[in-house]
């Protein structure tokens, strides 16, 4: 994947250049000169600018190519956040708990041990 953004020593890694595709598609459609109308025609509903066209095809590439079990250890914690380890550019913040892994997301999890995860990171007991 592309970077979007300058990356940073906290700002890198292949979740980071996921969710700026994923922002850039969020934010495209609000560009100024996105969407065309003919100036000349009242009753024209306008079209895609061309130039979006090649960037779209672009990003639809990076996300078929992408593939989320290669990105290194995945987790979801509860900071309410997506990260990934260390050693990929991402960190965990200090109140972070690990909720589930990616293996545990892809694999499944027994359902009680999914409730008793959630308990803990409520501090629940």
């Amino acid at each position: 994947m592309k970077d979007r953004k300058k990356p940073t020593s906290h700002r890198q890694g292949n979740l980071v250049k996921l969710l700026d595709l994923v922002q850039r598609f969020s934010e495209m459609r609000h560009d100024e000169d996105y969407w065309v109308f003919d100036k000349t025609d009242i009753f024209d509903k306008g079209h895609l600018n061309s130039k979006y066209h090649e960037e779209l095809d672009e990003m639809m590439k990076e996300l078929r190519e992408f593939d989320i079990t290669e990105i290194g250890n995945l987790y979801l914690t509860s900071g309410g956040r997506v990260v990934l380890d260390k050693g990929y550019g991402e960190y965990f913040g200090k109140s972070d708990k690990i909720v589930f892994t990616l293996d545990q997301l892809t694999s499944g999890i027994s359902y009680k041990k999914f409730m008793e995860r959630l308990k803990d990171v409520n501090g629940e007991k």
